[in-house]
């Protein structure tokens, strides 16, 4: 129980001063923005980087990892969008929000910090082989889906509003993911493991320490960043999402990867599942101008409930 503490305690911690920080405002909203960034555009491609430069994978197949992962993500997808749709009677839009806040994982801002802290740099592996996948997959999953339930609820609606076309938004996604710093690490960290050249001497220590800040950075601005959601409504639904976050999808995972994955993938892949609701869920429902209540709402449900669900994720998988 102690190592269980001696992991979750001082994630939360960090989490804690940073919302209490920005709570008495001793440092501005703008100052966590910019920490925010820095987690994004700096640190965390910078660690990723490193990671995929030299991590050894030990021949294990990132197809079985993806299919574990993604499958199970498929099907909590499903419950929370038709949990939605049937028991709270919301529009289809809402519903692909709850599904959204039910599957898209806080992989940057947790799960970076909690799988390098539980495991050290082997636990990253997983990790990173999910990131490689799951920022793209999600991200044109998500968009693809929200377009056609606005298209849709429009119709209905009788506005007559006309969707973009396919091409229209695939275009849109992959000039987003062109300039996203994350995925830019991932692609030089492939190119540089390729070149078989190591990373070391001084230009190594420079990576390897800005690589060290993105868990202790990303966990303070994390903290920061709580304080804009707060309980807004959506209670109810909030809760159902977050269980499916928390307990079904690690569930899931963990059921399904111990037929195909070695151990040490299998908890980095559990741990990953367990983490709370990613800041896209928020970001996707503002664009779309529909269920930010109850993306927020998830939002601040499940970072606070991870608290106690993580620590009995990490008991239950070593």
């Amino acid at each position: 129980m102690q190592e269980i503490l001696d992991v979750v305690v001082p994630i939360f911690g960090l989490m804690a001063v940073g919302y209490l920080v920005a709570r008495f405002k001793l440092l501005s909203e703008a100052t966590g923005d910019a920490l925010s960034r820095y987690v994004f555009v700096v640190a965390v491609p910078v660690l990723i980087f490193r990671s995929l430069a030299g991590a050894s994978f030990a021949g294990a197949n990132p197809f079985w990892l993806w299919g574990c992962y993604f499958g199970s993500v498929a099907l909590v997808w499903t419950a929370g969008t038709m949990i939605a749709r049937r028991l709270l009677a919301a529009d289809r839009r809402k519903g692909v929000v709850a599904g959204i806040s039910s599957a898209f994982k806080n992989t940057v801002f947790v799960a970076v910090p909690l799988l390098q802290r539980a495991y050290g740099e082997a636990g990253l592996e997983p990790l990173l082989l999910l990131i490689s996948v799951h920022l793209p997959l999600m991200m044109i999953a998500s968009t693809l889906l929200m377009e056609r339930a606005a298209s849709l609820d429009a119709r209905e609606a009788g506005t007559g509003a006309a969707s973009p076309s396919m091409k229209a938004v695939l275009s849109r996604v992959a000039r987003n993911l062109s300039t996203n710093a994350i995925v830019a690490g991932i692609v030089a960290g492939v190119l540089w493991r390729l070149t078989g050249l190591g990373i070391s001497g001084p230009a190594g220590e420079v990576v390897t320490l800005l690589g060290s800040t993105a868990g202790p950075v990303a966990l303070f601005s994390l903290g920061m960043s709580l304080t804009r959601y707060g309980l807004r409504g959506d209670l109810r639904a909030a809760a159902l999402t977050s269980a499916l976050s928390l307990v079904v999808l690690p569930a899931l995972v963990w059921g399904v990867g111990q037929f195909a994955l070695p151990p040490h993938w299998l908890k980095g892949a559990v741990m990953t599942a367990a983490c709370p609701a990613g800041v896209n869920a928020y970001l996707l429902a503002a664009h779309f101008k529909s269920g930010e209540r109850l993306a927020s709402t998830s939002i601040l449900v499940s970072t606070l409930a991870s608290v106690v669900t993580l620590s009995v994720w990490l008991t239950l998988v070593g």
